[in-house]
């Protein structure tokens, strides 16, 4: 399940989070989300508390905590990511989580990302992930196109999915738009089929359409509020609207 302030889960995502500056900084953030689901199961609940270490732009260390409420079943996670330059010019994420009750969510999963930055302002990114649910493996790839120009980005991204020995894909369009030196407001756009919770036991290869807005704007040089807003429509199953709000502090 995405969450939508983060879910460009890239270099480019988790450096955004720090203020734009060459020196060494540390970030604390906590964030919540509301989803209402059109089946009548209860709302979902969403809170995650994230620590992020920036040594320099292209090198970032992060922990988070989270904490889920989805169709009345309680359920932790724990998952770090580390980014480290490979070169001038490619840098390398990793990522991975394990949930100790895994009810709902996958009970360990993996991500590795390339990022290339082919020529200015353009950078391109290849990526795998696995997720081992109770009842499911899912395995996806991701290929995304990104473009800087003006004030703003455009992105493209194609993820393959393979799950229950079908195969699968899913297309997401993001474009965001910067204002001041590091606020920032979003829209992004997808469609396929992507690996989604039904109930609390089943995890299956689902038609889902998304629109999102999201953004992050900063009050102070260390304080910052990220929020989103989003529309998940799976009619077989549910549809959800979920609401995002998280609180930033650097230092």
């Amino acid at each position: 399940m995405k969450k939508w302030a983060f879910a460009f889960s890239t270099l480019t995502a988790t450096a955004a989070c720090f203020a734009q500056t060459g020196n060494p900084q540390t970030l604390i953030e906590f964030s919540a989300e509301s989803s209402y689901l059109s089946n009548g199961s209860p709302d979902w609940r969403y809170e995650t508390l994230r620590v992020a270490r920036k040594l320099s732009p292209r090198d970032v260390k992060e922990l988070t905590l989270s904490q889920t409420q989805r169709f009345g079943l309680d359920d932790q996670q724990i998952s770090g990511l580390y980014a480290t330059p490979l070169s001038d010019k490619v840098t390398a994420v990793l990522s991975a989580s394990i949930s100790p009750s895994h009810r709902v969510l996958a009970r360990h999963g993996a991500d590795a990302t390339l990022q290339y930055e082919f020529a200015p302002a353009w950078l391109a990114h290849a990526g795998l992930s696995n997720r081992r649910y109770n009842t499911v493996n899912v395995n996806q790839a991701s290929l995304t196109l990104e473009h800087y120009f003006l004030s703003f980005s455009l992105a493209a991204t194609w993820r393959p999915a393979r799950a229950l020995d079908t195969n699968a894909s899913s297309a997401e369009l993001r474009g965001t738009y910067y204002y001041g030196s590091t606020n920032s407001i979003g829209f992004i756009a997808s469609s396929g089929q992507e690996a989604t919770t039904v109930n609390a036991n089943t995890v299956l290869l689902a038609d889902i359409r998304t629109a999102a807005l999201l953004g992050r704007h900063w009050l102070s040089p260390r304080w910052a509020i990220n929020y989103a807003v989003a529309r998940t429509l799976q009619e077989s199953f549910y549809n959800r609207n979920s609401v995002h709000l998280g609180a930033e502090y650097i230092f």
